[in-house]
């Protein structure tokens, strides 16, 4: 939940931004086009860690059904 709450944060800031940006310069194309991509990268980041969510989980606890085991200490 926290992961989807910041990547919503950064789009609400980078549209904020991008809008602005837009106002000063007087063109929205050289602005829209850069918060686009950027859009697509957080896009594929998300996409890439929540992939990989599952195999850390287990990696956690594994290492902590080894600490509650042996307290930590290397067998």
């Amino acid at each position: 939940m926290d992961r989807i709450l910041s990547y919503g944060l950064m789009g609400v800031i980078g549209v904020s931004g991008s809008t602005i940006a837009a106002a000063i310069i007087g063109s929205p194309l050289p602005v829209v086009s850069p918060a686009v991509l950027a859009g697509g990268i957080i896009a594929a980041h998300h996409a890439r860690q929540k992939d990989t969510d599952a195999a850390t989980d287990d990696d956690v606890r594994e290492h902590v059904e080894q600490v509650e085991a042996d307290g930590g200490r290397e067998l």
